[in-house]
């Protein structure tokens, strides 16, 4: 009787081991950088994704405020006095003199290797070197105050949230800016100085003073540049971020020099001699990315006040460093009118 002998199995030689092992650790190599690489151009697409919305953010915001500049409830400038003793204080030398100031109600600081030359010193901290700074009052027409709101006991409380003066003006006549939280000056404003109603076009609103500028503060990634700005809360000046990776801000200043009400041209904040002829702002704002690309901004972006921003070594007056070159970058230029200075 035959017998099967059983069949020999054979298996992978070692050599056969360690070229599979070659090929598949290819393979897996090639994944992997697929996939860190898929993953990295996310991230830097997301960044440009917030860069634009950062920009947008801004630009409607200093657009805001600069649209509202000047406003004292339908009275002009020089037809605003100040009613009482102040008791602002503010940062550096921010004090009462300089917050409560409506005949300014917009005043540009040009930038420089420190603070810009005409705010109070020490007033702005972590200031971004070069960036321009822009100061807007205005009586706030979002903080209006019934003249029985005024007269009802406890206003001084109910009215002190965000600030604590109001303007109270009579239409086309007379304002008067007088501390809400002592009974003596709200009296006399509201009683004396300008009694009557917003049936007779008596209307009070919430003085406000802001200060816009560029501060580079350290969310544990490093300093980043930041659209910041100095709001009138309470009993000072307030510091408050608004928007980061806004890497540099400038401003020029359209003129009506001979009085026609139309713009003559653009000057800087140093060559602006009469703050009330100026009719429009031009804005100039750069925004940076929050993550590092692949490759290295060599480009030089020009500035609304005639000077431009661009890398190390570059021609610029102001530059970004080495280090730096590799974030994404946007500018954006806009012009806006100060609509309470536009007349027709």
């Amino acid at each position: 009787m035959s017998r099967t002998l059983p069949r020999r199995r054979s298996g992978f030689s070692l050599i056969e081991l360690l070229v599979a092992l070659l090929i598949g650790s290819t393979l897996m190599a090639g994944i992997a950088k697929v996939f860190v690489n898929s993953r990295q151009g996310y991230r830097v697409q997301e960044s440009a994704s917030r860069l634009q919305e950062n920009l947008r953010i801004a630009v409607d915001t200093l657009g805001h405020h600069l649209r509202l500049a000047d406003f004292w409830g339908g009275v002009e400038a020089d037809r605003v006095q100040l009613l009482g003793t102040p008791a602002y204080s503010g940062p550096g030398g921010c004090e009462h003199g300089w917050i409560l100031d409506p005949a300014t109600g917009l005043r540009g600081y040009a930038g420089g290797t420190s603070a810009p030359v005409g705010l109070p010193a020490n007033c702005l901290s972590d200031y971004v070197r070069g960036s321009d700074a822009l100061a807007i009052r205005y009586a706030n027409p979002d903080g209006y105050a019934s003249t029985a709101q005024l007269k009802a006991s406890g206003a001084a409380n109910t009215l002190k949230t965000n600030g604590r003066y109001y303007l109270r003006a009579r239409v086309g006549a007379q304002a008067v800016l007088f501390d809400v939280t002592s009974d003596a000056s709200r009296a006399a404003a509201v009683n004396t100085v300008i009694p009557g109603t917003a049936d007779d076009g008596v209307l009070s609103y919430q003085y406000q003073t802001l200060l816009f500028y560029l501060r580079n503060i350290d969310f544990g990634r490093g300093p980043v540049p930041t659209l910041n700005v100095l709001r009138l809360q309470n009993d000072a000046l307030q510091a408050e971020q608004l928007v980061d990776g806004i890497e540099m801000l400038s401003f020029s200043y359209g003129l009506d020099s001979d009085g026609d009400g139309l713009v003559d041209g653009y000057r800087k904040a140093a060559e602006v001699g009469n703050w009330q002829q100026v009719l429009s702002v031009r804005l100039s704002l750069i925004a940076r990315g929050d993550e590092l690309d692949r490759y290295v901004d060599t480009q030089s972006y020009p500035l609304a006040d005639g000077r431009c921003y661009g890398p190390a070594g570059s021609a610029c007056a102001l530059t970004y460093s080495a280090a730096d070159a590799r974030y994404q970058r946007r500018l954006v230029a806009k012009e806006i009118q100060l609509r309470n200075r536009v007349r027709g």
